[in-house]
């Protein structure tokens, strides 16, 4: 469901049936043992590595928010994900997070692109990122249908790619935000109006195209 809906669908999900986060992570922690490692190890050892203590790091769809507690005071750190499962994490749209624009020295998406419109998630990291600041993504590498895609679709927002690692389970992939505008200010009403037959011919087109590059994962039950 989270793969094939909207940030704001999927929210609105996860706030009318609270259980779907106690499902979503007692599968996420059983899937996690099967994996021949845990790619937030090494966006953690790259943060503790290469990124200046103070540094200020969002964490777009948290989880259990371990980023925040394995970096502790080192650096501050904001997550967000649907569900505030513990203290540590302000429940949100990853399309719409409670930050002002250009406070964040780095912005990670670990395993965290699943949404239809997974482009608005970073669209609204690129306003939530420093100029200059660094967006760091990994991902299942059996989504990537166009690993040129994705990289196309994202440099279009306005960032510049740094690095790509493939590997035979995730890819990572590390981009710089690049300087311009920082896009239209939260609650403006600059966009004009439309009809509601408009709208729904936007939202499915734009749907389309964010969706260009990834393909949703698939679990059966076993």
């Amino acid at each position: 469901m989270l793969y094939t809906s909207s940030g704001a669908d999927a929210k609105k999900a996860f706030d009318e049936d609270p259980s779907l986060a106690i499902a979503y992570h007692e599968g996420f922690r059983a899937q996690c043992a099967k994996w021949p490692q845990n790619p937030l190890d090494d966006v953690i050892a790259w943060i503790r590595r290469e990124v200046p203590k103070g540094s200020v790091i969002g964490d777009f769809g948290c989880g259990e928010a371990r980023l925040a507690l394995e970096l502790g005071k080192r650096y501050k750190t904001h997550s967000f994900d649907l569900v505030a499962i513990n203290k540590r994490i302000a429940a949100c749209n990853l399309a719409n997070v409670p930050l002002p624009n250009g406070c964040l020295d780095v912005g990670v998406f670990c395993l965290a692109l699943m949404g239809t419109d997974w482009l608005d998630f970073i669209r609204e990291a690129r306003r939530c990122l420093k100029p200059g600041g660094l967006l760091h993504i990994a991902e299942v590498e059996s989504r990537f249908e166009s690993i040129d895609s994705v990289v196309n679709n994202i440099q279009a927002i306005g960032f510049r790619k740094v690095m790509y690692t493939p590997g035979s389970f995730f890819i990572k992939l590390r981009f710089a935000r690049t300087a311009g505008a920082e896009g239209r200010a939260k609650g403006s009403s600059a966009i004009p109006a439309m009809s509601q037959s408009g709208q729904k011919r936007k939202a499915k087109a734009g749907a389309d195209q964010a969706a260009a590059g990834l393909r949703a994962c698939k679990y059966r039950r076993r």
